[in-house]
């Protein structure tokens, strides 16, 4: 198998609207300027920010609800139609919880599957069948957490998620492999958002978690697109079914250091 080489033209992000997705979209239009970007989501979000800052020319939006199978093949038809092929897959589509296990409900744990698993999935399939039909090479980027490498509270439905998210990207890099399509994930840690802002400030999560992480910082949307730029870069053409953990040193450290 040789070493093949992607040339990015146009991308699909999930979630691109707002959040981590945002981040990654806005990284990869600023270091490839030809690049154009399909944004998939619910909602336009900061689309404006991004066709302010890159041309409407670079930005198609396409309302997706990712746990709709449905909707998922009708977005990504319409960006083919549109851009005639896409190279590059993101999948950050997403939200999180905070909520006791025995309290969540069969419909909030069904909602959080079919977002994170299902979507992630049903995205992830139809970029993979796009480019084996057409022969052609392809990157994919889903989004883990740490959330599911160790017990987290009130996270149950979410770590579940995430850690079939682990075994989706691993499971399709092996697959695809002879059909050169590269499937990784990042795995972000504690990221300073507006909705880590809001849980701290409605004590819903604890400031001290800051001294957890061996940097005693969070981390910024930038460090994460970063990440995802690299996984879906020609410089990254060796690692696939890798997850990239972009923490802080949150897992490794964990508790605080008392250096007395």
């Amino acid at each position: 198998m040789n070493r093949i080489q992607i040339d990015h033209t146009t991308i699909i992000v999930t979630g691109g609207t707002s959040g981590l997705g945002f981040a990654a979209a806005h990284r990869a239009l600023t270091d490839w300027p030809d690049l154009n970007v399909a944004l998939l989501d619910m909602k336009e979000g900061r689309i404006e920010e991004l066709t302010s800052a890159f041309g409407v020319d670079r930005i198609n939006f396409f309302k997706t609800d990712v746990s709709d199978y449905q909707s998922v093949q009708d977005s990504f038809a319409g960006v083919v139609a549109l851009r005639k092929s896409f190279s590059g897959l993101i999948a950050a589509a997403g939200f999180a919880t905070n909520k006791a296990s025995i309290e969540t409900t069969p419909q909030e744990w069904r909602a959080m599957i079919g977002c994170h698993l299902d979507g992630t999935f049903f995205c992830n399939q139809a970029a993979g069948r796009f480019w084996i039909k057409n022969k052609l090479p392809g990157a994919i980027v889903n989004f883990s957490s740490v959330s599911h490498i160790f017990g987290w509270p009130r996270r149950i439905s979410y770590a579940a998620s995430k850690a079939g998210i682990d075994s989706i990207t691993r499971t399709l890099s092996v697959e695809w492999a002879e059909f050169n399509i590269r499937v990784n994930a990042v795995v972000p840690g504690y990221i300073n958002t507006p909705l880590l802002e809001e849980g701290i400030r409605l004590g819903r999560i604890d400031p001290s978690v800051r001294t957890m992480h061996a940097m005693e910082r969070f981390g910024e949307a930038d460090e994460i697109a970063a990440g995802v730029k690299f996984l879906l870069s020609n410089d990254a053409s060796y690692i696939t079914g890798e997850m990239l953990t972009i923490d802080g040193g949150f897992t490794p450290r964990r508790i605080p250091w008392n250096r007395d």
